[in-house]
């Protein structure tokens, strides 16, 4: 006689990871895990337990994780992990803040008209450093949503900038310096410097950069159809020399910078080498800048939309 099955909830699952002593185990380890939980053998399969929803395959394919956070569950996270530590002693070497607040140049402040997002899921949207004159300017000037990042990108702030940039010859100091001279983001936070070590608020997000794609329109078609890629993509936008692409992409908050970005790079490599779409390695710094070109066909994700 069959033993009836026993039950499977979220901390049975607790407790198989645990027993395989990873978060993103193999699915042999978790099939060892679920025997040992289960040894009158009336436990889930591995097949059970990703047929319920309980895990899914990373995107390296090589391993399984808890499924990807909901909006409302990132930013619950991300509200948890910016909450003000009560017991911290100011900084001695942090800026005095200006209780007048940053005044904004009218021209700045006109390219983001109508680019500011409303909270979502009742948490507020992620927010990164935006960057005035080029990268030699390595103190923030504002902080930012996506929703107003793409609305810097479709305006005409940068175009005259970005045709002069396309327009150098490719390889020229010319070329390079324009680049340099560029507005640019860190994507994965606010900073009090532009430095690895000077986060201040984490984003939830991380930057992709695709330089040399040989087919622009291909690759972005590509990374808007994959299943897996696709929930993930918050802005994609092509590089300022216009040979490439540049993608703001979902992080998990609780996990390293360093492990998601691996992640993405391992998924793509794998499947779109062909297209181009091999992650830049500069891109594993959390203060990786991203530059801010004219790019008047930036796609945002739904979700992160001004409202109307």
């Amino acid at each position: 006689m069959q033993p009836s099955p026993a039950p499977f909830d979220a901390d049975t699952l607790t407790c198989a990871l645990v027993l395989t002593g990873k978060a993103t185990p193999t699915p042999a380890a978790l099939r060892a895990a679920l025997v040992e939980l289960y040894p009158a053998g009336n436990g889930p399969t591995v097949a059970d337990v990703l047929a319920g929803g309980w895990l899914v395959p990373t995107i390296d394919g090589r391993g399984l994780r808890l499924p990807p956070l909901s909006l409302a569950e990132q930013d619950a996270r991300l509200a948890a992990a910016d909450a003000p530590d009560q017991t911290r002693q100011p900084d001695a070497t942090a800026p005095a803040n200006n209780s007048k607040g940053a005044v904004t140049e009218p021209e700045f402040s006109e390219s983001l008209k109508g680019g500011e997002s409303r909270e979502i899921a009742g948490n507020a949207v992620p927010r990164f450093s935006y960057y005035r004159g080029g990268i030699a300017a390595t103190i923030p000037h504002a902080a930012i949503t996506p929703a107003q990042l793409h609305t810097v990108l479709t305006s005409p702030r940068h175009r005259a900038h970005t045709e002069a940039l396309r327009a150098a010859p490719v390889g020229s100091p010319q070329r390079a310096t324009l680049k340099k001279g560029l507005d640019y983001v860190t994507p994965a936070g606010t900073f009090t410097r532009r430095a690895n070590t000077a986060l201040e608020r984490t984003s939830g997000l991380l930057v992709l950069d695709f330089d040399h794609v040989p087919d622009v329109g291909a690759a972005r078609a590509a990374l808007l159809a994959d299943a897996l890629l696709a929930p993930e993509l918050v802005l994609l936008f092509t590089s300022p020399s216009g040979d490439g692409l540049k993608a703001l992409v979902r992080a998990d908050p609780s996990a390293a910078h360093l492990d998601t970005f691996r992640a993405y790079a391992a998924y793509l490599a794998h499947h779109y080498a062909p297209l181009g779409l091999v992650p830049d390695e500069a891109g594993k710094d959390v203060a990786r800048a991203c530059f801010v070109p004219y790019a008047p066909d930036a796609w945002l994700a739904p979700a992160y939309a001004p409202a109307a």
